[in-house]
């Protein structure tokens, strides 16, 4: 089940498959929680770059006739075509709680199906602190899509991800509220969502999994 346009993520992909030709970068945002996941596409791009690789993007973009803009109010590079939003963060611009810089420096990426992608645990901290700043939206309904899918398909490293939250000023506890509170969002990736039994045997094994971290 999917919540955007089939049309909109099947173009959004093929432009991601796009710009993993022209350089290299590591994804966040939603199709690196689809890698991890394979629930919810994203309609939109995510990713972390360094400079060098910056300029590639850029003059690949440059050959599209579309220009890559500063957002100086939210300290990121913006990409916009007529479907798909394109965020990219430098060393330099970022305004994401864990900053570019830091998943560069302690190498806090992989290669995951020739993506380079952020841990996991980077990413449910990110994750977690977008659903904050924008928890009554359809974004902030598609994080908690995305935050309870990856607790279901990932072992994480539970000293790490205590390790992120602390360093990065995380409450933890917001995990055991969305994983109670959350209803719908369960039908993107949960089969028995309708079963209120099996729903709620199905949110006390992601709680149990998880209590350690509150």
């Amino acid at each position: 089940m999917e919540l955007w346009n089939e049309i909109v993520t099947e173009k959004s992909y093929n432009l991601l498959l796009e710009l993993k030709k022209t350089s290299k970068f590591v994804l966040i945002g939603g199709w690196a929680n689809w890698l991890y996941s394979q629930t919810a596409k994203s309609k939109d791009i995510d990713i972390y770059i360094n400079f060098s690789d910056f300029f590639k993007l850029q003059n690949f973009f440059v050959s599209k006739g579309i220009s890559i803009n500063l957002n100086r109010k939210l300290n990121k590079y913006e990409v916009k075509t007529e479907e798909v939003d394109i965020d990219i963060y430098t060393p330099d611009h970022c305004n994401l709680i864990i900053s570019c810089k830091d998943v560069f420096n302690k190498k806090m990426f992989k290669e995951m199906n020739g993506f380079g992608v952020v841990l996991p645990e980077v990413l449910l901290i990110l994750k977690l602190n977008a659903e904050i700043q924008r928890h009554e939206t359809i974004k902030g309904f598609k994080d908690r899509i995305d935050i309870l899918s990856l607790l279901q398909k990932v072992k994480f490293d539970k000293n790490l991800l205590f390790k992120l939250s602390k360093e990065y000023g995380v409450d933890l506890g917001l995990i055991r509220q969305i994983i109670k509170e959350s209803s719908k969002e369960y039908s993107y990736f949960f089969q028995d969502s309708e079963n209120i039994r099996e729903l709620k045997k199905f949110k006390l094994s992601l709680l149990k999994e998880m209590q350690p971290l509150f």
